[in-house]
């Protein structure tokens, strides 16, 4: 009876230091993650800081996980574009000091899939008829190439409406 009661005494007592160890383990890999998440979203915000200023940084902007960011300003009621539809629409261009380096005098024709990628996308996120602020990260404009009056590696606000 008394090695019963002295291997029950050293099985909980495994027991419970492996509950506490693996306890631990689990404290470590959780704070582990969040910094690695805190990290993450800081490295997004300052991104967005960069490319955007501080409009970028509107919750009001849904993000997508290319990067593009968009708010949508009137949905539209005709049809939503995709990938080969000719759309029409017009735009305004803007960089992040507000400063106006592109528009549109008259709309403008093309396909989707045939501008910058971040256009392309965000066009299919609104109907016929509708606007949108579209938040362009140089990975889906121009890259690291100056084009006209915008800087290499600029981050672009594409004012759109979509109208056919």
């Amino acid at each position: 009876m008394k090695a019963i009661i002295i291997t029950l005494i050293v099985v909980v007592g495994i027991g419970a230091g492996l509950w506490k160890v693996s306890s631990d383990r689990r404290a470590e890999v959780l704070a582990k993650n969040e910094a690695i998440r805190q990290e993450r979203d800081a490295a997004v915000r300052n991104e967005r800081l960069e490319f955007f200023g501080a409009a970028g940084l509107d919750p009001a902007i849904t993000w997508t996980d290319s990067g593009l960011g968009y708010i949508i300003y009137a949905e539209g009621t005709g049809a939503r574009p995709i990938p080969g539809s000719e759309v029409t629409f017009n735009y305004i261009v803007k960089l992040k000091d507000g400063r106006e380096v592109d528009r549109t005098k008259d709309p403008i024709e093309a396909r989707i899939g045939q501008m910058i990628p971040g256009v392309s996308a965000g066009l299919q996120k609104i109907q016929v008829g509708g606007r949108a602020l579209l938040f362009i990260p140089p990975k889906l404009g121009y890259g690291s190439r100056e084009y006209g009056s915008i800087p290499p590696d600029s981050g672009l606000l594409f004012e759109v409406a979509l109208v056919d």
